[in-house]
């Protein structure tokens, strides 16, 4: 095999050198040259080269060369096996009275050339080639097919023809193709009178027009049950057409399937928009809506209508049949749709609002805070005289039930009174602290900042074991309120 594609070859004489170095060649590409030229008698360095060589080439590709037939002819003929011959874009025209003879050629493209007459291809080039399998005219400007009676000279080895993009126009020239005696596989796409059809329509009235087609557009082999169901749509397709303008093709299907009644037309699709009622509090509305959109589009939608925040909106959907036995199901899930539920007519939606969180404003101690607990000495004397468990700056505590409470501002100036302790030298009833190792078993007792590690009694009295256990309450309010405010 040889390549010689886009290589500004011009002359013959430089083909027939390279022909006759390979003399075993059996499929050369010559695509887009400059070979224009014809071979004729003035070129007789490439004529006695070609003459004294024989080759055996079976593909032969002249695509875009803009050869005439009459060098075509001249090639072919010194190529006697040759099997596939390419000529498209080469400004081919009708062959005139170029004839194209040979007994092994099974397959010619002419497609992208200006070739008016089918009929005087059929005659010129199909008729004097006995093997010839595929022919392609397409993309020509191809209007008529061969009449019947020109069509004897097709051989009937011939069974594939490309004709798409063509101007054939007509449903009169397609049922032309009955008649090629070999024919079984087609190609016809593009062609201006099939552009009114759908895919699905184009197709069945091919095949129910061309019983001989067994392959059309390269698709798979035609099933039986295809086919009757293309005649069967043929058939219902023109009933309503007058009798003269029915194709003849349509006698014969009704005389195979009978003449059928046209189909019902039964439309599935689901509503899109339903009819339902919605309810919120003493308010019921009824709607349109459209099952198409989301939950949280819907409730954007009942924001409109009951000016409820779809925040602060609990959505229930009420099923006429599944509400009786599982009750109404809350719509929770924003991004599902509403066709989900299998919304109906005649359903209904319930809008609720979300219950209201009391908000608490301001800091802790903007509230008034508890000071220790209650002892025996909180409560007034029977004098009506406050004890120390009531704040000085306070009223007596009216309630002997109640705590004695203050101002978070009155503790401000009473926490400058207190005396801060260090953790290091807190101490708990009843502890002791260790003494560290190296360290002087007694310390000066005029260091204000050093506290022996003694036990100690707040209370005075050293058979108590706990006494904060009996005055919790006046434990920790002498440590708030000194001797000295308790006045």
């Amino acid at each position: 095999e040889l390549d010689l594609t886009d290589n500004l070859l011009s002359d013959w004489a430089e083909v027939a050198e390279i022909l006759s170095s390979f003399k075993s060649l059996t499929f050369l590409n010559l695509s887009n040259n400059l070979l224009n030229e014809p071979i004729d008698s003035n070129n007789n360095q490439a004529n006695e080269k070609l003459d004294n060589v024989s080759l055996p080439m079976n593909k032969l590709v002249l695509n875009g060369n803009n050869v005439n037939w009459s060098t075509v002819v001249y090639l072919v003929r010194k190529m006697p096996k040759l099997d596939e011959l390419h000529l498209s874009t080469n400004n081919l025209g009708d062959p005139g009275n170029a004839t194209l003879e040979h007994n092994n050629l099974t397959h010619l493209y002419l497609s992208c050339n200006p070739i008016n007459d089918f009929c005087s291809v059929s005659m010129n080039l199909i008729s004097n080639c006995s093997r010839l399998e595929f022919i392609s005219l397409a993309e020509c400007p191809v209007v008529q097919l061969p009449e019947v009676d020109d069509l004897q000279n097709v051989p009937t080895c011939l069974h594939s023809l490309n004709i798409s993009t063509t101007k054939i126009n007509s449903w009169t020239e397609v049922e032309k193709l009955r008649k090629f005696p070999g024919l079984n596989d087609l190609r016809i796409q593009g062609c201006p009178f099939l552009d009114e059809y759908t895919a699905h329509e184009k197709r069945m009235m091919l095949i129910a027009r061309l019983p001989n087609v067994k392959v059309l557009n390269g698709g798979d082999r035609i099933k039986t049950t295809e086919r009757e169901d293309a005649e069967r749509s043929f058939i219902r397709h023109f009933l309503d057409t007058p009798e003269s303008n029915r194709p003849s093709r349509f006698d014969e299907l009704v005389a195979v399937h009978g003449l059928l009644a046209p189909l019902v037309n039964i439309d599935l699709s689901p509503d899109m928009n339903i009819k339902v009622s919605i309810y919120h509090k003493d308010e019921c509305r009824e709607e349109s809506i459209s099952v198409m959109q989301s939950v949280k589009q819907f409730k954007q939608l009942l924001q409109g209508y009951f000016n409820v925040a779809p925040a602060n909106m609990r959505l229930w959907y009420y099923d006429q049949e599944m509400t009786k036995i599982a009750g109404p199901e809350e719509m929770k899930f924003a991004n599902k749709e509403l066709y989900t539920y299998n919304v109906i007519d005649g359903d209904y939606f319930v809008v609720d609002e979300k219950a209201q969180l009391r908000v608490l404003t301001g800091s802790p101690r903007a509230n008034s805070m508890v000071i220790g607990s209650l002892s025996p000495s909180s409560y007034s004397n029977s004098n009506g005289r406050c004890n120390f468990g009531t704040s000085p700056t306070s009223p007596c505590s009216k309630s002997t039930n109640s705590r004695i409470r203050r101002k978070s501002s009155e503790s401000t100036n009473l926490s400058n009174t207190r005396t801060r302790r260090k953790s290091s030298g807190r101490t708990s009833p009843g502890r002791t602290i260790p003494t560290p190792v190296g360290r002087k078993a007694s310390l000066s007792s005029s260091s204000p900042s050093v506290k022996t590690p003694v036990a100690r009694n707040l209370f005075g009295n050293s058979n108590v074991r706990n006494p904060v256990d009996q005055h919790y309450g006046e434990f920790f309010h002498s440590k708030v309120f000194p001797d000295g405010n308790n006045e």
